[in-house]
């Protein structure tokens, strides 16, 4: 008996489609996205570009200024305006080059008529959750009201095997096993709820779950292992990646997440692991040029700091009120400096400041063994204490090479420096003396091996200092920057204690001045309507390719309604009343109908849904530029499970640093880094690795909370002969022909399903076969170049080896391979 899809059995169920009567207008929905366009910046909250002491975001101000006139729209002078054929009386205008189109008038004509009700924005309102009758999915009721609305009917669930290529990229983007393929096929068809959840359940528990979703995090943070600018030195902040790695997978709820890293560092008794959350805000670019002003480029830290923190938890263009009071949304130019006093007292001042040192795989330790973590404190006791008298140790060390040295000897540089009274002595001799040093001091050797010896018991490997944030013992004071010059201080106003903005909730009153602590468990109170809605958003975002807000960065006046506010409002409250837990969010997303719909296109949806902003269907996504490389990683069989960590070097083209003020040393692995996932690739901002800036990977020199989808003919260029890419080419021929050693037929069969999830289509079959046979021609004509593109398997012919490692390339260089379905 067939099955009918979730989502159509649903819709099925319901009463009869909703009447596409018309409905009341809505103010935040209907009304003021177009005052906000047209009006506001004449007629909104900034003082400074008020026109005619008219304010259209205040009914107050609209209502005595007769620009509206509520239930009488032939009476508003607004109206009027915006009707008038006169081109010094019309609104907005000419010289805006905007106006209002027919179709806004009449809405304005229809608010005014009824009754011209005004409401807050609706992303500074409380959140407010709709039930959900028992027994229904919460997305899914959601999404069907919407679509019944509009008389439009769900999309069937896509086939099992798109299914868990789907789930597999988007919760670890790596491909799953053939094996898991044929498993999950097998209980999809007794139980496909169960086998959803299922699937679900395991791969929330992988630790590439934490990699996945840890990376969408490392571009909101700005994390690159290098400081930026012209020189882009490089940094150690790779444990700071293992920590949002760590506490993803472990499912770290929300409000601590965003706690410890805005604040690890102010909270009582604060443990190294909290420390290292608090580099979230050590991100930022240090300027190392010479001649550079270190307080200019603090203040610039310190608004990228505001700045991203707007972006990232509250969804705010605040940076638009650095130099003026923002002209569309209520955040004034004093409340913008009010939030920078949260982050001006750090010690940093465009340098590395306050770091704690960090072992490899330290981040990840857990229960270890107590007498172990003493023996790792005594020997870095010991050696901090050797360290400290290294000094005293030299001199006795340069006495003693004096004293062995003939009075004839051949002058070296080294005599030189030994010879020289220690005031005389240059740089580089000092230099030069300390390195020599180094390389006998044996006590001091001794003491380094028996801390790394202590370390690797617990499995850990090399420390390295990581920056954290840390807060000068007495604040700076904090001064509006006028027009945003950090050197022109607004002295009449004074100096500002940290606030937040009048538009949002207010911070718990405090005896002494609010601290960063504070703004971090402000930001995650329970009813603070920005955060929840901004956070679930962006995680729908990711599985849809687009929020419910479409301005995922803009929650303000300017951005876009929400195309579900119900839906969103119920999200949000649900993530919060369950404890922040993004797992359960993710589950919750992933295991509804409307997630699991197929996303082929439908000619009804053209006219009626373009855009499929209801989602009738689910929509296609090319991965993002470390999942493409993954990918491929996890099809060829080559990929190093490793997590954590420091960057890796895998090859890259010649030429990459040509025009850097610095030459980047990029020696690529030849051991398993080399096969680690692009999450781990060293990333320098300055000149990052080809193959991700060629799939659209923002550079990191500030906040992206969003990436960019192009298509380009350079990216199949990349897919075809990047050395690495076809590295792993050849490994996916390999694995073919080692796993499947003497069947053609099966082994083009399981190159779809590693590469695919699925079997080859009688079409797909014929002509990959096809393709093959010609390549088997070609190579055998050519036997220099099968011996150059065969992979590495004994015993086989290199024309026939070659000719699978051509295959690969093929399956590999389509829009399915780098397409989420």
């Amino acid at each position: 008996m067939s099955r009918l899809p979730p989502l159509v059995a649903l819709a099925l169920c319901c009463s009869a489609l909703v009447a596409a009567e018309e409905r009341k207008l809505d103010f935040n929905r209907d009304v003021r996205p177009i005052l906000s366009d047209k009006c506001f910046q004449c007629h909104g909250p900034d003082e400074k570009t008020l026109k005619g002491d008219v304010r259209l975001d205040d009914r107050t101000s609209a209502v005595a200024a007769k620009a509206i006139v509520p239930g009488s729209p032939e009476l508003s002078e607004a109206l009027a305006r915006i009707l008038s054929d006169d081109p010094d009386e019309v609104m907005p205008p000419p010289k805006t080059k905007k106006t209002v189109s027919p179709a806004e008038a009449e809405i304005l004509r229809r608010w005014i008529a009824e009754g011209a009700e005004y409401k807050g924005h609706w992303a500074f309102e409380p959140v407010v959750a709709t039930n959900v009758p028992a027994g229904k999915h919460p997305v899914d009721h959601f999404i069907l009201a919407e679509l019944q609305r509009k008389g439009i009917q769900p999309s069937p669930e896509a086939d099992p095997a798109t299914l868990i290529r789907r789930l597999s990229l988007d919760l670890t983007g790596l491909l799953p096993s053939p094996d898991r393929v044929e498993s999950f096929l097998t209980e999809h068809q007794s139980d496909p709820d169960q086998a959803v959840a299922k699937l679900a359940d395991e791969l929330l528990a992988s630790p590439h779950y934490g990699e996945r979703w840890g990376r969408h995090w490392l571009d909101q943070a700005r994390y690159a292992d290098s400081n930026g600018y012209s020189i882009d030195g490089e940094r150690d902040q790779w444990p700071w990646r293992d920590w949002v790695i760590r506490a993803i997978n472990e499912d770290l709820p929300f409000d601590r997440f965003t706690i410890e890293q805005i604040a690890g560092d102010l909270l009582p008794n604060a443990t190294k692991t909290q420390l290292v959350a608090s580099a979230f805000h050590r991100n930022t670019l240090i300027n190392q040029e010479g001649g550079t002003d270190p307080e200019q480029f603090r203040n610039e830290e310190v608004i990228d700091r505001v700045n991203t923190t707007g972006a990232v938890w509250l969804g705010l263009t605040l940076g638009c009120a650095q130099c003026h009071t923002h002209k569309y949304d209520p955040i004034t130019h004093r409340e913008y400096f009010e939030l920078f006093a949260f982050f001006n007292h750090g010690t940093d001042v465009n340098n590395t400041g306050a770091t704690v040192e960090v072992a490899e795989g330290e981040m990840f330790l857990k229960d270890a063994d107590p007498a172990k973590l003493k023996v790792i404190d005594d020997a870095k006791a010991a050696l901090d204490k050797i360290t400290a008298a290294t000094a005293k140790r030299q001199v006795a060390w340069e006495k003693a090479e004096l004293a062995k040295t003939a009075p004839d000897a051949k002058e070296t540089p080294l005599l030189l420096a030994l010879r020289a009274t220690p005031d005389k002595r240059t740089n580089e001799q000092k230099k030069l003396l300390a390195a020599e040093f180094a390389k006998v001091d044996q006590e001091k050797l001794a003491a380094e091996k028996n801390l790394a010896d202590a370390r690797r018991a617990l499995g850990l490997g090399a420390a390295v200092n990581t920056m954290v944030m840390r807060d000068l013992p007495e604040p700076r004071e904090t001064f509006i920057h006028l027009r945003g010059s950090f050197l022109d201080h607004d002295l009449k106003t004074g100096p500002l204690s940290p606030g937040v903005p009048a538009a949002l909730p207010a911070l718990p009153d405090k005896a002494t001045a609010p601290s960063r602590l504070d703004l971090a468990e402000w930001l995650v109170r329970p009813d603070h309507p920005l955060v929840p809605r901004v956070t679930v958003n962006r995680v729908w975002m990711r599985y849809f390719g687009k929020g419910l807000v479409s301005t995922e960065n803009d929650f303000g006046t300017q951005g876009a309604y929400p195309t579900h506010p119900e839906l969103l409002d119920w999200l949000a409250h649900d993530f919060v009343a369950n404890g922040w837990s993004m797992k359960r969010l993710h589950k919750l997303i992933v295991t509804s109908a409307t997630y699991r719909q197929s996303s082929h296109a439908r000619p009804d949806l053209a006219e009626t849904d373009p855009l499929n902003t209801l989602l009738a269907r689910q929509n296609r996504l090319r991965v993002e530029a470390e999942i493409v490389r993954d990918a491929a990683l996890s099809a060829s069989g080559l990929l190093h499970p490793k997590v954590g960590g420091p960057g890796v070097k895998p090859p890259q083209p010649e030429g990459v640093y040509a025009f850097t003020q610095n030459k980047k040393s990029w020696t690529a692995a030849t051991g398993p880094d080399r096969y680690r996932r692009g999450l781990y690739i060293q990333f320098y901002r300055s000149a990052p690795y080809p193959l991700l800036t060629t799939f659209d990977s923002p550079d990191f020199q500030s906040v992206c909370t969003a990436r960019v989808r192009s298509n380009t003919p350079l990216q199949s260029l990349a897919m075809a002969n990047d050395e690495a890419l076809f590295e792993l080419a050849q490994g996916l021929g390999a694995r073919l022909l080692e796993e499947v050693p003497s069947d053609d037929e099966k082994r083009l069969e399981r190159a779809f399903f590693l590469c695919y999830a699925r079997p080859p289509s009688d079409a797909e079959r014929n002509a990959v076969a096809s393709f093959r046979e010609t390549q088997v021609t070609s190579f055998k004509a050519d036997p220099s170049a099968a011996a150059e593109v065969a992979p590495k398997v004994a015993g086989l012919d290199p024309a026939e080896a070659a000719s699978w490692t051509a295959v690969a390339r093929a399956l590999m260089n389509t829009d399915e391979f780098i397409t989420r379905e």
